[in-house]
């Protein structure tokens, strides 16, 4: 399965999507156990044990009450709370609106996949129909999410047609698309599809750019003043010269991105994941801690 992002349930709430390392890293620093629920649609949920998608080796084993190093473990319950509260707190559940059909159909199989092998795992030598029970599970899905567009196709950023000439929104897909100088301050374009977009010296300003894709982007110059770029993905963009002076990185993806000559004031890269693939630590502002 590619690399992908997950949602996580606790207590009933859910939290994300946070980029696989992130759930790995939060597993390692014990904010959060492997019987926490993940899922890759918000929809179909499994334990991170049973899901079979994570190191869980390395997290902490709960330690006994009376133990002198109680305190630490109460510290690391604190932790866990804080993580989920910073995830909910610049996190809104983004469902169909706003994913691509062809791709939720490819993770709602892979999914249901995943849960099938768990199950068969289990139940390898008391369960013959295992297998075609798996099948019927594919196909109901792939049938229920067909079934549920009815005469028109999901409306998400992704499955749209590029479309260059239309302004920044949410959902746009701008793939490709050359806005070099592009103007538009306070814009608001959550999970926008901006893949390779060349956006060089454009002024987006305050703009709203949460978990929009930009990937491989050209990003010279522009000036991201104040802009939410809260889950965005930013891997192998190049952002030499660019202002992000006071904008909100959290959670964001930078690996392999060219930050050279950036200028960074007040800005958060709580939980970023930096150039070189680090998770930063809760706190980090300017500099990846």
């Amino acid at each position: 399965m590619a690399q992908s992002n997950w949602y996580l349930r606790h207590e009933d709430k859910i939290f994300g999507p946070f980029p696989h390392q992130q759930i790995e890293e939060a597993l390692r620093a014990g904010e959060i156990n492997p019987d926490s629920e993940v899922s890759l649609n918000a929809v179909d949920w499994l334990s991170i044990t049973d899901s079979g998608q994570f190191d869980i080796s390395a997290n902490p084993e709960i330690i006994d009450e009376s133990d002198d190093s109680v305190s630490w473990h109460d510290q690391r319950r604190q932790a866990r709370k804080r993580w989920l509260q910073e995830g909910a707190s610049v996190t809104e559940v983004a469902r169909d609106p706003v994913q691509d059909a062809a791709e939720r159909i490819s993770v709602e199989r892979n999914h249901i996949r995943t849960q099938a092998l768990v199950e068969a795992a289990k139940h390898k030598r008391r369960s013959p129909w295992i297998g075609l029970l798996a099948l019927v599970l594919l196909a109901t899905a792939g049938f229920t999410i067909w079934l549920g567009q009815g005469d028109k196709p999901i409306q998400a950023g992704i499955s749209q047609t590029v479309n260059c000439a239309e302004s920044l929104r949410d959902g746009v897909n701008w793939t490709g698309c050359s806005k070099a100088g592009y103007v538009q301050p306070n814009a608001k374009a959550r999970n926008a599809m901006m893949n390779k977009v060349r956006l060089d010296d454009a002024r987006l300003k305050g703009a709203d750019l949460a978990y929009a894709s930009l990937q491989s982007a050209s990003l010279r110059n522009v000036e991201l003043v104040g802009v939410n770029l809260t889950g965005a993905d930013l891997s192998n963009a190049d952002l030499s010269g660019a202002d992000l002076s006071g904008a909100d990185l959290r959670y964001a993806v930078l690996a392999k991105a060219n930050l050279t000559g950036v200028r960074f004031a007040g800005t958060q890269l709580d939980k970023a994941t930096w150039v070189d693939g680090r998770v930063c630590l809760a706190g980090s502002t300017d500099v990846c801690r």
